[in-house]
């Protein structure tokens, strides 16, 4: 039997293969159209608190003698920077939040009144317990909901 026609085979096996295996690298990315506020905001609120952890850090590391003073200020000074851009891009968000369509979604705190950010789970105003709240359109859900029964959108849990 002659191995020319197997190589061949194999050696078009492989060019398919490595195909397949290399386009999604080189293909370009997919940004999406629209991002979802709600989406931006989760993304935000964590970057700040992880922006918090690592002036912690820092903090720790300075107390340790693992950095001098300059290193820690220099640091500090850049993530507080950091900290306080992406607190304006928050309230910028939130002062130009659409109020949602549905009435359930538009309730305020049960104490004073201030509307509720979606996803919070205090007043932002008097810190009263509020609840779980749906991130994409502030209706109330319970603990266990894997989706907001006003909306259809996922839950993190």
């Amino acid at each position: 039997m002659d191995p020319l026609p197997t190589l061949a085979t194999l050696f078009l096996i492989f060019l398919v293969a490595t195909y397949y295996v290399l386009v999604p690298f080189l293909s370009a990315k997919v940004e999406p159209v629209g991002e979802d506020t709600a989406d931006r905001t989760i993304a935000l609120e964590l970057r700040k608190v992880n922006l918090f952890k690592q002036i912690r850090e820092a903090e720790f590391e300075r107390e340790m003698g693992l950095i001098n003073e300059e290193d820690f200020d220099r640091t500090k000074a850049d993530l507080v920077a950091e900290v306080a851009e992406v607190m304006r891009e928050l309230d910028g968000m939130t002062r130009n939040q659409a109020p949602p369509e549905n009435g359930a979604a538009a309730s305020g705190c049960p104490n004073c009144g201030t509307p509720i950010v979606p996803g919070a789970r205090f007043c932002t105003q008097c810190g009263t317990a509020v609840g779980d709240a749906c991130p994409g359109c502030g209706a109330t859900v319970s603990p266990g909901d894997r989706f907001c029964a006003s909306c259809g959108r996922g839950l993190l849990n």
